[in-house]
């Protein structure tokens, strides 16, 4: 069979996939942008070509990357800790039995939300680099409105305010760095790799490198507001340094959200094959949100110490992955290596499960943090390249808006909810002092999530193996 034209190679869709797809963990997996707008309008003072880039500018962009992920990484894994700890009868008693899972809900409506405030944002008013400055600022204004909320539904539409920020301002970052490696794409992945870097950075700062500093436990800097200060200061000096960045020119006309929309429901209506990859996407990805928002509050309510930093580990294997992404999707497919990736899931909420402090539940619990990498990249990321490798050029952006908005928002908005319905149920249920934590039933939940994930995928999508590229016909391109 010949392989259709309309596709890409598969070393093209993995470089797009870098770009197209930014980790993220919404809390420890980074948010997903949409892919950057293609320019017809692009003046010649920043028309892309294909000298090479310099050192400097290199440099310049990757320090960018470290900036833009260094601040959220230090409040937004740590933020469940703060919550547990002022929940009911423990410290202040702002927070209800349920809210660390409600509070999972704003990155997940930055999610469906953020592409809106970024078409207004991409059009052809103001420069990229400034842009990224004032939505730092903005970031770090809300930030300090957040951290002095005396009630818990303000605190809570800081959050929803932060991300329908950041996330923009991350999106930015990256359509910023494509724009000026042009001419070498295969830089890109290097810069990239400078944000997780900085990711990996603000755990250390908070889990290890402030509580040395100040000779205290690590739980009695996580459970404070303290990492969303020093996230604010975070924000403050990259928006400084955003203005230092190469001068570049608005990208002229957007695609209007409607258009979009138009695009997606007419797909939706016309691909089924492509309908059945969004139910299954949507039903793996609502169990991220029982690690994403509770791990690290799980970690301090065991005593397990410098919690954040443990959390940094799987962020390193998540880079391997990363690498050995294209030849797992050669040898295996993208189909199995996506449920690989849900039955990951499924095998570290396990972990977690029956994980303890000390001796081989320990060892439980770091297996389940190292498997963060698979968890991430095999579904997400997969997730992603399946769509470019089954859509036609015509289809791809909505194609990819969909699966976006299905999994880091829609499925992470389902799994907030049912998240923190568990948590009234089994860790803080109201009018119990002290509150029980059963955390074992808690995770059990989550593991039956991923699996009910990986029986809906053997029935509707099967795991014949799927060579790419190639072997998708063109009738059944989404």
């Amino acid at each position: 069979m010949q392989p259709s034209q309309a596709h890409r190679s598969l070393p093209e869709v993995c470089q797009a996939s870098f770009h197209d797809t930014i980790a993220i963990w919404p809390f420890v997996s980074e948010p997903t942008p949409p892919p950057p707008v293609p320019n017809p309008y692009e003046s010649p003072e920043t028309k892309p070509t294909s000298a090479p880039v310099s050192s400097v500018l290199v440099a310049q962009l990757a320090a960018m990357m470290f900036l833009m992920f260094l601040p959220p990484g230090m409040w937004t894994v740590t933020v469940g800790t703060y919550i547990g700890e002022n929940t009911g009868g423990a410290g202040t008693g702002m927070f209800d039995a349920w809210f660390v899972g409600l509070a999972g809900m704003a990155a997940a409506i930055g999610a469906i939300g953020s592409p809106l405030l970024f078409g207004a944002l991409a059009d052809s008013w103001f420069r990229s680099e400034r842009m990224i400055a004032a939505l730092n600022l903005a970031c770090a204004a809300v930030l300090v409105l957040t951290w002095n909320a005396l009630g818990q539904w303000w605190f809570l539409a800081g959050m929803v305010a932060y991300y329908q920020f950041s996330v923009p301002g991350l999106t930015l970052a990256h359509s910023l760095a494509l724009r000026h490696l042009a001419g070498a794409k295969h830089v890109f992945p290097v810069v990239r790799a400078s944000g997780t870097a900085g990711w990996i950075a603000a755990l250390w700062i908070v889990g290890t490198i402030m509580p040395w500093a100040w000779n205290v436990p690590s739980k009695s800097i996580e459970e404070t507001t303290w990492p969303m200060v020093f996230a604010a200061i975070g924000h403050v000096v990259m928006a400084v340094f955003a203005l230092t960045l190469p001068r570049t020119l608005p990208l002229g006309k957007a695609v209007s959200w409607r258009t979009l929309l138009h695009a997606s429901v007419a797909l939706i209506a016309s691909q089924p094959r492509l309908v059945r990859f969004l139910l299954v996407s949507f039903c793996a990805t609502i169990a991220a949100q029982f690690y994403n928002m509770y791990v690290n509050l799980y970690l301090n309510n065991i005593g397990v110490p410098h919690a954040a930093t443990r959390l940094s580990y799987g962020q390193v294997v998540e880079i391997g992955c990363m690498l050995l992404l294209p030849w797992l999707l050669v040898r295996w497919g993208p189909k199995r290596v996506f449920v690989i990736g849900v039955a990951a899931w499924m095998v570290r909420y396990l972990c977690l499960a029956y994980g303890g402090h000390e001796g081989l539940p320990l060892v439980l619990i770091y297996v389940a943090i190292l498997l963060h990498g698979a968890c991430y990249t095999f579904v997400y990321i997969t997730g992603f390249i399946y769509v470019d490798h089954s859509a036609t050029p015509e289809t791809q952006s909505a194609a990819q808006g969909l699966l976006a908005m299905v999994t880091s928002g829609l499925g992470h908005l389902a799994g907030s909810l049912l998240s923190g319905a568990m948590q009234a149920r089994f860790l803080t249920p109201e009018g119990v002092e002290p509150p029980p934590y059963e955390w074992r039933w808690f995770f059990l939940v989550a593991a039956t999530v991923a699996a009910v994930a990986i029986v809906l995928f053997w029935v509707l999508m099967g795991i014949k193996r799927e060579v790419m590229p190639g072997e998708i016909e063109p009738d059944e391109a989404v």
